[in-house]
């Protein structure tokens, strides 16, 4: 799987361009890696921090759902509290991540400059 081919199952063209935001802005962070991974129906773009799975990115036809997962927050940088002040709609899934639907470009950008802020 590539990540043209995540790309692909959005259908919405503000989620892709969010999509694409998201990929461009990772790769282009110093550190952090960006990979394709498929795992049964669930397809997701993977970032990570070095050797840390960090982030996710899943496609879905109307937006991408970001993920900022648990050895993130580990660093202690980006707290639910701080993610939530800044995005109302964010919410704490079961694993205690926290997860966006981000459905436009704009979105992408304010949540990927939160992360550089504390990269």
């Amino acid at each position: 799987m590539k990540i043209a081919d995540l790309r692909d199952e959005i259908v919405a063209a503000e989620a892709k361009a969010a999509f694409d935001v998201l990929v461009d802005g990772f790769a282009a962070l110093a550190g952090f890696s960006v990979q394709a991974h498929e795992q049964g129906f669930l397809n997701s773009l993977r970032i990570r921090r070095g050797d840390d799975f960090c982030f996710a990115a899943i496609p879905n036809d109307e937006w991408v759902l970001a993920y900022i997962r648990r050895p993130e927050l580990r660093r202690g940088q980006l707290t639910p509290e701080s993610v939530m002040a800044a995005f109302p709609e964010a919410r704490l899934n079961n694993k205690g991540e926290i997860i966006l639907r981000i459905r436009d470009a704009a979105t992408a950008a304010r949540w990927l400059e939160m992360i550089r802020a504390v990269a």
